[in-house]
C-alpha cells in the first residue's frame, strides 16, 4: 500500500508509458543512425525502468490478487502481465546494444570509426534491429493484452 492505495495500479503504469516509449525509441535507434546518436541516453533509461518495473508489477499484482482473492479473470491477467517480461528482458538487451554500438562504435554513417569497424559490425546490427522489433512490438503487444485483461478485471466488478 502507498497512501492507502494498492502499489500495483501505481507500479503498472509506469510499465505502460516506459516499455512503448522504449520499444519506439531502440527501433528508431536501430533504423535510424542519427537518431541513434542523439537518443541513446534517453532510450536506455527509460528501457532500464521498464525492465525495473515490469517485474515490480508483476509481484505487486501478485501481492494485490492474495488481498482481494482470485478468480479466472485475475488469473488470466496474471499470466498475461508475466508475458511482458521476456520482452521487456529483449528489448533491454537491444537498448543496450544499440547504445554501445552508438557510444563506442559510432553507429551511424559519417562517424569517426566508420573504416575502423570489425567485420561482425553489420551483422551485430542486425541483430540488435531484430531484437528491437521483437521486443519492442512484442512487448507493446503483451503490455496492451495485459492492461485490457486487468480493465476487464477491474470494471466487471
Amino acid at each position: 500500500m502507498f497512501f492507502g492505495l494498492p502499489l500495483h495500479p501505481l507500479v503498472v503504469h509506469a510499465a505502460v508509458v516506459c516499455l512503448p516509449l522504449a520499444a519506439l525509441g531502440t527501433i528508431l535507434m536501430a533504423f535510424w543512425p542519427a537518431a541513434a546518436r542523439r537518443l541513446w541516453p534517453a532510450v536506455l533509461f527509460v528501457a532500464t525502468v521498464a525492465l525495473i518495473a515490469v517485474p515490480l508489477s508483476v509481484s505487486s499484482g501478485e501481492t494485490l490478487a492474495d488481498t482481494v482473492g482470485e478468480n479466472a479473470l485475475i488469473e488470466a491477467h496474471e499470466e498475461q502481465g508475466e508475458q511482458v517480461l521476456p520482452f521487456a528482458i529483449v528489448l533491454w538487451l537491444a537498448a543496450l546494444g544499440l547504445s554501445l554500438a552508438t557510444r563506442f562504435m559510432g553507429h551511424g554513417r559519417h562517424s569517426p570509426h566508420e573504416g575502423t569497424r570489425p567485420r561482425w559490425y553489420v551483422g551485430a546490427m542486425i541483430v540488435l534491429a531484430i531484437l528491437a522489433l521483437v521486443g519492442g512490438v512484442g512487448g507493446t503487444v503483451a503490455m496492451v493484452r495485459a492492461g485490457h485483461s486487468g480493465a476487464e478485471t477491474v470494471w466487471s466488478k
